[in-house]
């Protein structure tokens, strides 16, 4: 039976609050009872840069050049990697709440059912798009669309965007890279593997165009009908103000190094010779894991892990390194520990397995064996 969802069209909005107003959603269907599921599309007016919730911004971003260019980093409540937003892409947001039968419940699933409307728009224009797991849109071998997907609050979501245009230039310098060599490796890579409409098409539609037709193909895809409002209700917006404060304190921009500050700190100094720190950095399907651990004689005295995977709940990085602390620092023994917790605490990493992470602590700790 169709379903009556709300369409929620925010054009235009400040870089900032086109992160905070799908969180808005969120934690508004978990606060009250009478919040519709709903579908935003919106694009930022001014540029941001969007990281991950399980990234550690120091990792991941040159945070001096944004701070010279004035240009905002927030952290958004979804995994995924460092982004570079601005007007040339259009966002799409879905927010359903944990009790909708209309959104799958696995991550990895959900992606499959929701991406079919994007997909199908990008087809519709002319642009030979396709799934690609875990959460991308290719087209001719290129990435045209990036999405991530987490329970926020009360809800189930899932974001993405369809790419107008890309600022290439902007988007490698604002990445952390050790030198200028390899951020030209960067800046080659990423344009061998990102498509934008632009390129795709010589006329390529508006935006206002292409937003008519990812409305149709939602309802399409999701069996709803869209009912268009241009504003969130006042106990919602009372909520997204909240969060504009929340996602200039520096508490949410440094979550993941509050998390573990400590051992974070501990990269600065002289460590004595039964206790060493290692970095160790994995690329699995889902995304890359990053892990700075420290070891004292062979046990896991205490570990941090971010990347740019997704993953429910979202407390999933504290969850595996409190399993992880105290664990003999052997491949076997941590493939037990993170296998034993995803499936006690039911985490879902897309793309990310319990053999990743023994993989990753292997590669850096093969010395040691």
């Amino acid at each position: 039976m169709t379903e009556e969802w709300r369409l929620l069209e925010f054009d235009g909005l400040p870089g900032i609050e086109s992160q905070t107003v799908y969180h808005t959603l969120g934690l508004a269907m978990e606060k009250y009872k009478d919040i519709e599921n709903t579908i935003i599309i919106c694009w930022p007016k001014d540029p941001v840069v969007c990281v991950g919730y399980h990234q550690i911004i120091e990792e991941e971003v040159d945070t001096a050049y944004c701070q010279a260019k004035g240009i905002p980093i927030v952290r958004r409540p979804l995994g995924g990697g460092a982004v570079y937003l601005d007007d040339g892409q259009l966002f799409y947001q879905v927010i359903a709440n944990l009790k909708s039968k209309r959104l799958p419940h696995e991550v990895s699933k959900m992606y499959e059912e929701v991406l079919k409307a994007p997909i199908n728009t990008y087809k519709k224009i002319g642009i030979p798009a396709e799934y690609a797991p875990v959460n991308d849109i290719v087209a001719n071998r290129k990435k045209i669309s990036g999405n991530g997907a987490a329970e926020v609050g009360g809800a189930r979501i899932l974001t993405g965007n369809l790419i107008f245009d890309f600022n290439f230039d902007e988007m490698v310098k604002i990445l952390k890279a050790p030198n200028e060599k390899f951020r030209d490796k960067i800046a080659s890579t990423l344009r061998d593997r990102l498509g934008t409409i632009k390129q795709f098409l010589k006329n390529p539609p508006s935006k206002a165009e292409v937003k008519e037709i990812l409305i149709k193909e939602f309802e399409k895809a999701l069996d709803i009908k869209l009912r268009r409002e241009k504003r969130f209700l006042p106990k919602e917006q009372e909520i997204n103000d909240q969060l504009l404060k929340q996602y200039r304190d520096p508490e949410w921009l440094n979550i993941t190094y509050q998390r573990r500050s400590e051992l974070l700190e501990k990269r600065k100094v002289k460590i004595s010779g039964s206790t060493q720190i290692y970095h160790s950095v994995y690329k699995a399907r889902g995304g890359l894991l990053r892990m700075l651990f420290e070891i004292e004689d062979n046990f896991i005295k205490d570990i941090v892990i971010s990347g740019d995977f997704s993953a429910n709940p979202m407390n999933t990085p504290e969850l595996l390194e409190n399993a992880l602390i105290g664990t003999l620092a052997n491949p076997k023994h941590i493939y037990s520990a993170i296998n034993k917790t995803i499936r006690d605490e039911k985490i879902d990493i897309p793309g990310v397995t319990a053999d990743d992470f023994a993989k990753a602590f292997e590669l850096t700790l093969k010395e040691l064996f």
